[in-house]
């Protein structure tokens, strides 16, 4: 089956799990498929907002899409097929809405092995797959021996 559109949600604070989720979508898209790599900023209440530099919203933006961009291409996505983008919220609400504004095929994430702690509450992972209305693929990295 092929993709034409795909949603790669990563994560830029855990780099491993970032890299896999990339290298996945770059396999199943092949020379075909446009990949968008969606990052999730964590949603900053105004009261936390006033305290930092005018200019960390900025900086963490470049400093998300410079390593997403560092990462595609050592995934070999090919840059006239690869979309870089950042939003801040909920991490779930953010990569559903994306996949539907982009009439996405396929999302793809990245994800630990589930610990008890995620069983129990939840995890991003696991919201998406159980509400996203198109196909994600999941994908783990090796343990660590």
């Amino acid at each position: 089956m092929s993709y034409a559109t795909i949603v790669a949600a990563v994560d830029v604070n855990a780099p491993d799990l970032a890299r896999a989720a990339i290298a996945g979508a770059a396999d199943v898209a092949g020379n075909q498929g446009v990949v968008h790599l969606l990052y999730v900023r964590y949603y900053l209440p105004t009261r936390y907002s006033e305290l930092l530099d005018g200019s960390f919203d900025e900086h963490e933006e470049r400093d998300a899409l410079a390593a997403m961009k560092t990462w595609a291409s050592e995934a070999g996505l090919a840059p006239d097929r690869t979309h870089f983008l950042t939003r801040r919220g909920r991490v779930r609400d953010e990569v559903l809405s994306e996949a539907a504004r982009l009439k996405a095929d396929l999302v793809v994430i990245g994800s630990h092995q589930p610990s008890l702690t995620s069983k129990l509450l939840g995890s991003n992972a696991s919201a998406i797959i159980h509400q996203s209305p198109v196909s994600v693929l999941v994908v783990r990295t090796q343990a660590a021996e």
